[in-house]
């Protein structure tokens, strides 16, 4: 919950902020950025984490990723520029970082197989839900002040007290690796990269086009004429409402399907939602569109952490969690920038009807790889 509210807590504020520094060069973009500059600490400093928490141990990095993670974000109710704001960001990601990469290696450590499975529906879940009502919750105080939705970080030092009291250290004990022919070792060394690849770039571009929730669709709310700091908060909050429901259909789902197709289920979806925000004019669209969209997001997100480690050895969960951590964060920090170009010169709608065009014909391309490889005649 902690991951995802980091972002998306602070977007009904967006267009007040975007006012109240009006005076600021590129301002506009600026305050887009605000959302995703966490995301350009993740990309670097994830990998980091994985090491750390494979050497140091999962709890300390998570705690002194928790007392961070509050102390920066609260600092945004202070600080009076956007530079410094966007730097309080930049240590924000830091935080994310160490508690993203330690709960999704702690998940692989603490479970396995089927219960590995329910897990990360649960976690998913949760996520979503608790996600929907700080976002719901945001959109209330965003009325008020902006500054005032910042204060929500304090979260973070809440739930060390409960996160101290009831998690423990796994015990790591090195499995000796089988020795194989050379032949097979590679083959299995190419499998590896080959699923740990897929997993990194289908989720780093799922993450690109949901953060469009968070960067763009409170600017399509306004333009639709709704100003409501609690209604953008609704409309975003859908999405995470809509993806409980993914969440909850994950495992049921994932039980039938490979990972692979269960991606193609989650861009279709995401896709259809995004056409639905692009081509049907007027608020009530913006939330059918975002909530069809929202399954698709509560499906991608747990499927991309299973995916990788259902594969990754124990000895390297930290490190193969901590590239999945950046390659969603690569997704998100590009998220604005990629989009701004056409969201300026043709609009936000038109930048929603780019994405769903692109998550439509990767669903398709997977959808066809998959049949592709289904037909092949098996090798004597």
């Amino acid at each position: 919950m902690l991951t995802v509210m980091s972002t998306m807590v602070i977007a009904p504020a967006l267009p007040q902020m975007a006012q109240a520094f009006a005076a600021t060069p590129d301002a506009d973009l600026l305050v887009r950025l605000s959302i995703t500059t966490p995301a350009l600490a993740i990309m670097f400093m994830a990998p980091l984490a994985g090491w750390a928490i494979d050497r140091l141990g999962r709890l300390r990095i998570l705690y002194a990723s928790m007392l961070l993670y509050s102390a920066a974000g609260v600092a945004g109710y202070f600080l009076d520029s956007l530079p410094a704001i966007l730097f309080s960001r930049l240590l924000l990601g830091v935080a994310i970082a160490g508690t993203m990469t330690a709960m999704n290696t702690l998940s692989g450590d603490y479970y396995h197989g089927e219960q590995r499975l329910r897990f990360a529906g649960l976690q998913a879940l949760s996520m979503s839900i608790g996600a929907m009502l700080l976002v719901g919750l945001a959109g209330v105080i965003a009325d008020i002040h902006w500054r005032w939705t910042f204060l929500l970080y304090l979260l973070g030092w809440l739930l060390l007290l409960p996160v101290a009291l009831t998690l423990t250290e796994p015990r790591r004990e090195a499995a000796p690796e089988p020795v194989l022919p050379a032949q097979a070792h590679a083959a299995r060394r190419s499998h590896f990269l080959l699923v740990i690849g897929s997993a990194y770039l289908l989720s780093g571009f799922a993450s690109l086009c949901f953060y469009m929730v968070a960067s763009q669709l409170p600017f399509l709310v306004r333009d639709s004429g709704t100003h409501s700091g609690l209604l953008l908060g609704v409309a975003v909050g859908m999405v995470q409402l809509a993806a409980a429901l993914g969440s909850a259909w994950y495992a049921r789902l994932k039980r039938r399907c490979s990972y692979l197709a269960v991606f193609a289920v989650a861009y279709a979806l995401m896709g259809v939602g995004y056409g639905v925000i692009a081509l049907l004019p007027g608020y009530a669209a913006i939330l059918v569109g975002a909530g069809i969209a929202g399954i698709g997001v509560g499906l991608f997100f747990p499927n991309g952490a299973m995916w990788v480690l259902s594969v990754a050895p124990a000895a390297m969960r930290g490190r193969c969690s901590g590239g999945l951590s950046a390659a969603l964060n690569v997704g998100q920090f590009l998220s604005p920038i990629a989009l701004y170009p056409v969201v300026m010169r043709y609009g936000t709608a038109n930048g929603f009807a780019l994405a769903a065009l692109c998550l439509l014909l990767i669903a398709c391309g997977i959808v066809l790889a998959l049949r592709w490889r289904s037909a092949r005649p098996a090798r004597p």
